[in-house]
């Protein structure tokens, strides 16, 4: 038998008893239901190293001669682009290299007049984001759907901050005109085409990502409110741009071919796909959903179980695990 001791602070065994309340309650609140807090601490355990030696390619409870085979792969020499990647000082050193070579060529392009780099044919803060919109939208909008509750307060109002801002910017190019935006020539409908298929593709990348990862995964109330009003304002626009002709809108003269080429990149992947691909695989990821959470189960279920220890008089909690080798 091999023992293991360790030690939990005071705020980690206060988050294992609040843990314990919760699954008792939801079991009808039966006091014999579980094995305290040292169950629901190798229950969590046990469910973290599953996941890591799966991420680890590594069956549960790898015998050493599967260890060390791993280990040996992982520590065999990298290949020299592998190495470049994964070196700290090299992205660094490529990064600041990039920043130095954009510099230049925006210099060279808008004061120099180098004809072969197109910035001043494309001069305009429009042009940009043409260019830009897309590779950000793919690196914000997955962080706020798979991971907003790692997003800490400082900067969600950075984040406000800076929308606020940019919704000034957008209204000052319309309204004083600033004509180096080129915001003024742009109707609604050009703003469309420049948002609709880059946040519908990314959103529906990061909620199927995020379902993967935690199945029944989705979106926030406040997130589906949003999308709501959104939805709901551009009805309105819809309605007033053809019954009411507002030019603004620039949706005059637009058929349901036009629309359809606009649309159908957001109504597809987040609508008919999810579907059409369940009925194809035979809901194939389903069942491996499935799978792996009673393969979870099944492992929490068969773990050994320990009475826990009297409490200790200091301000932590201690107990002993036992396995056999």
């Amino acid at each position: 038998m091999a023992s293991l001791t360790f030690t939990i602070e005071p705020d980690e065994f206060l988050g294992l008893r609040a843990l314990v309340e919760l699954d008792r309650a939801a079991d009808g609140g039966d006091p014999g239901t579980g094995n305290g807090a040292v169950s629901k601490a190798k229950a969590l355990m046990r469910t973290a190293l599953a996941d890591k030696l799966e991420q680890a390619g590594l069956p549960w409870a790898p015998s050493a001669e599967a260890a060390g085979k791993r280990a040996a792969g992982a520590a065999a020499p990298a290949s020299a682009l592998r190495g470049l990647t994964g070196n700290g000082k090299a992205r660094k050193g490529a990064a600041y290299l990039a920043a130095v070579a954009l510099v230049a060529a925006l210099w060279g392009g808008y004061v120099r007049g180098w004809q072969w780099t197109g910035f001043r044919v494309n001069g305009q803060l429009w042009d940009w984001l043409t260019l830009l919109l897309l590779p950000v939208v793919l690196g914000t909008i997955p962080l706020w759907i798979q991971d907003k509750e790692y997003i800490g307060k400082g900067r969600r109002v950075i984040y406000a901050v800076a929308i606020t801002g940019w919704t000034g910017l957008v209204m000052a190019g319309y309204l004083i005109p600033l004509n180096w935006t080129g915001f003024r020539d742009q109707m609604l409908w050009g703003w469309l085409n420049l948002l609709v298929l880059p946040a519908a593709v990314t959103t529906v990348m990061a909620l199927t990502s995020a379902r993967a990862r935690r199945p029944g995964a989705s979106l926030c109330p406040y997130q589906m409110a949003i999308i709501a009003a959104v939805a709901a304002g551009w009805i309105v626009t819809v309605i007033g741009g053809y019954t009411l002709r507002w030019r603004w809108t620039g949706y005059p003269g637009h058929t349901l071919w036009d629309w359809l080429g606009m649309l159908l990149p957001l109504v597809f992947p987040a609508i008919l796909l999810p579907p059409l691909l369940k009925w194809v695989s035979g809901n194939a990821a389903g069942r491996a959903s499935a799978a792996y959470q009673a393969t979870m189960a099944r492992t929490v279920i068969a773990a050994p179980r320990t009475s826990p220890p009297r409490p200790a008089r200091s301000p932590s909690a201690t107990w002993s695990t036992t396995r056999s080798t």
